[in-house]
């Protein structure tokens, strides 16, 4: 198996399961939304490659106002894997192992539909994304055909995410650490655009936080658009913050730990105006979460209440300068397996489903919620574990 050697000057450690890695069009490596375990040592590969441009960086790449990659004509994309990724000879490299996407929460972008195949490389790692029409994708008019996309507000365009490990995987993590790197060709198979990351995979596996849009038909539930003070779940037309929760694989291999998909049900976030009303105090050991707690209700009695239920995580807002009065919190119900919201996902990838609303502060601006789970849940002191960040824009 082949392995790409990295710069020294390009490494940064930032712990297990931590992107250590990355330069030109790849921001990170994310566990990807349908995985419980994917970013595990030893499991299989369950990954969400973030593309980013010169223009928008990270984050930014997400905001469905900037374009997305496409395919140059006559031009191929390859998504190479090398470090420890390991090649499962018994699954081939095609569309069921490999699904590129706009925006996050994903839309997929299907071969079939948007016109590309898949297969190998030159490499024996290396996905290979070959258009179906000579003219290539142009990625101004790359869509997907999620049935909820019509419905946006302002449409997702071009290639922003490789989901890796989709419908089957192709690859373990074998060792410490992999890398993934995405390559542009045109005609003359000259590189147009590339980049790579790595990241160092989970000693452990732990609860998973991760964005979907299962409950609205895929439609895109980031970088929604409301006025300041009010509410992205509540105001016209807008929909909840929705997450997908996976609690922590107890698997004892590779295939236990792939088939595994319990979620995490009476999860809700208790925001800090309410910590305060009643009471509690957060503990030095959570204040980073000044601005609320994910709490599970573990009497069973629909609330929650951080003094006797278990703190499983908390929230931080990132905000415009002066801004206040932002929130996040539960929408009445807390988080439910995922086949209660939505049947035919639900069966086939299980989790738990977990609805939040945000509300904008007094500043016009960009809003960024976060929400972190503990890596052991209930033990105040494990550090932070997965989380996501969903971008709210206040006019």
């Amino acid at each position: 198996m082949k392995k790409l050697m990295l710069p020294l000057a390009c490494l940064t450690l930032l712990g297990a399961g931590a992107p250590v890695w990355s330069e030109g069009i790849v921001s990170t490596i994310v566990n990807a939304p349908l995985s419980a375990t994917g970013t595990v040592a030893g499991t299989r590969v369950g990954i969400n490659v973030y593309l980013q441009n010169d223009s928008a960086r990270g984050a930014d790449f997400m905001d469905p106002n900037v374009v997305g990659y496409g395919i140059p004509a006559g031009g191929t994309m390859e998504v190479i894997m090398s470090g420890d990724y390991e090649r499962d000879w018994d699954v081939g490299l095609s569309q069921a192992a490999i699904m590129l996407v706009t925006g996050t929460p994903q839309q997929g972008l299907p071969g079939k539909a948007v016109g590309y195949t898949v297969g190998d490389g030159d490499d024996e790692n290396t996905f290979l994304i070959t258009p179906s029409d000579a003219a290539g994708i142009d990625a101004a008019k790359l869509m997907s055909p999620a049935p909820g996309a019509k419905g946006d507000p302002v449409r997702q365009r071009g290639i922003k995410v490789v989901h890796i490990g989709f419908q089957q995987s192709a690859f373990l993590n074998s060792g410490a650490t992999g890398t993934v790197s995405v390559v542009f060709k045109d005609a003359s198979g000259n590189i147009v655009s590339e980049g790579s990351s790595s990241i160092d995979f989970l000693d452990a596996a732990e609860p998973q936080i991760l964005p979907t849009n299962f409950p609205d038909k895929r439609r895109n539930h980031n970088w929604q658009t409301v006025g300041t003070g009010q509410t992205v779940g509540e105001a016209e037309g807008t929909l909840p913050l929705t997450y997908m929760v996976y609690g922590k694989s107890d698997g004892a291999d590779a295939a236990s730990h792939y088939a595994f998909k319990a979620g995490m049900s009476g999860l809700g976030v208790v925001p800090a105006s309410d910590i305060a009303s009643m009471g509690f105090t957060l503990p030095d050991s959570l204040a980073r979460f000044a601005d609320g707690l994910v709490v599970q209700d573990s009497n069973g009695d629909g609330k929650l209440d951080p003094a006797t239920d278990t703190i499983v995580g908390g929230v931080t807002i990132s905000a415009p300068d002066g801004a206040s009065g932002q929130s996040l919190q539960s929408m009445g119900n807390l988080s439910v397996p995922t086949a209660d919201v939505a049947a035919k996902p639900g069966k086939r990838w299980g989790g738990a489903m977990m609805k939040l609303s945000f509300t904008a502060g007094s500043t016009a601006g960009k809003y960024r919620a976060s929400v972190t789970l503990l890596k052991t849940p209930g033990d105040l002191s494990s550090g932070d574990g997965s989380t996501y960040t969903y971008t709210v824009v206040a006019n």
